[in-house]
């Protein structure tokens, strides 16, 4: 089995894994921190709770000279909370060193993030849009990069960062280190990663072996009863901290309302909420004051919650690609997690896609006196007895019959 120590990583790095209970590397930590110590930039596909962020975090800040007061390695990240949850991380792994980190999400206030930058961070993690205003204000300077990079690259893609990512990476030296992590890569992310790398290494890990983490369930209901049959599997499952999906913002609040009516503890989540309102709702989930977060995909992209033991759609994901990050905010690490699909009959067809797709099965279930177990599926034996008896009998009529 790998270990840590044959990366060569510093003693406070080695100290803080084994803080953390972690002896070993994944296997996307195994495959990308070395490329990464080489200096090659790097394209890396792993699923969500695989390892990804210490992957690129671990040799990043290994490669940090703190005798110097300049910004060396620059994160960006698609969503605000991802940014905190990367640069807490970055502050564990430097606890002992005199590395220095600063988190630049949008939303914040600017002013106090411009001040807290006279400390000469040598890490930042930053979303694109509230960097480039930083930049815009020349409160930063990127010219001293040594690397960057873009976490949830698909997501940047999809929520048109693109342009700015791109003005951010061509304001840094060319021989800067390039990388991209992502649960799903694109053929879109795969083009610019041609455009803007240098020879990019491919890096593919865990994918196979991670879903095996997870259970795929379905539960089939009426489209006015899925209320009402979320608190049953809640109940059901004794799920204690479990994140509900639904497609739309202004449902996020409604189907809190709903759970609050039906006896459960629940809070929401989503991109339109005010900044205070997210810190409370996520600071409170992870405290567990509530067994629910319902949130919409935007909200919870990236998010990482340590016990999350069940995953609900209950809207059907949008894409595969919005399935896999749903269900990948639970079963993280080495836990297990439960990803259930609560469904309507005309949503079916959507399951089949995901399994198609993604190479599963998802499980038909069902809720029996309170107990879940699996669906019962008719055979088609019994099906077509009724219709034997109905031709026998009418045979024995029609043999009894007088003929004309």
């Amino acid at each position: 089995m790998t270990s840590f120590a044959t990366y060569n990583l510093p003693a406070y790095q080695l100290a803080a894994l084994e803080r953390a209970g972690i002896a070993s590397p994944t296997p996307v930590q195994d495959q990308a921190i070395p490329k990464i110590q080489e200096g090659r930039d790097v394209v890396s596909q792993a699923p969500t709770g695989s390892g990804k962020t210490l992957a690129y975090l671990l040799p990043l800040i290994q490669r940090i000279d703190p005798d110097k007061r300049d910004l060396q390695v620059l994160i960006l990240a698609p969503s605000r909370e991802l940014a905190v949850q990367i640069e807490a991380e970055a502050r564990r792994y430097t606890e002992g060193s005199e590395v220095r980190t600063q988190a630049l999400p949008g939303g914040a206030n600017i002013d106090r993030q411009i001040e807290k930058l006279r400390e000469k961070p040598h890490l930042v993690v930053a979303t694109p849009g509230r960097l480039l205003e930083i930049i815009k204000r020349k409160k930063i300077k990127v010219h001293e990069v040594k690397s960057i990079t873009v976490d949830e690259v698909d997501q940047m893609i999809e929520l048109g960062f693109v342009e700015d990512v791109e003005t951010i990476i061509n304001s840094t030296l060319r021989d800067r280190q390039l990388l991209f992590f992502s649960a799903t890569v694109s053929a879109e992310a795969k083009k610019i990663a041609l455009k803007w790398m240098r020879h990019p290494v491919e890096v593919k890990a865990g994918l196979g072996e991670h879903s095996g983490r997870i259970e795929h369930v379905w539960f089939g209901t009426g489209k006015q009863d899925k209320a009402d049959t979320l608190r049953r599997l809640v109940r059901a499952y004794d799920a204690k901290k479990a994140i509900v999906f639904v497609n739309e913002p202004d449902r996020v609040w409604w189907l809190v309302h709903e759970m609050r009516k039906l006896g459960l503890t629940a809070e929401g989540l989503h991109g339109e909420a005010a900044k205070i309102q997210r810190e409370q709702a996520m600071n409170g989930f992870r405290d567990g004051k509530f067994e629910l977060l319902i949130a919409s995909d935007l909200a919870a992209r990236g998010i990482d919650v340590e016990g999350v033991t069940h995953v609900f759609h209950f809207d059907p994901a949008a894409d595969v690609d919005a399935y896999v990050h749903r269900s990948g905010r639970t079963g993280r690490g080495t836990q297990s997690g439960t990803s259930v699909s609560i469904v309507a009959p005309e949503e079916k067809f959507i399951l089949r896609k995901f399994e198609k797709a993604l190479d599963i099965k998802i499980w038909a279930k069902q809720i029996d006196q309170g107990k879940i177990t699996k669906k019962r599926i008719p055979s088609p034996t019994a099906k077509e007895a009724p219709k034997s008896k109905q031709k026998a009998k009418a045979s024995s009529k029609s043999k009894g019959k007088p003929k004309k």
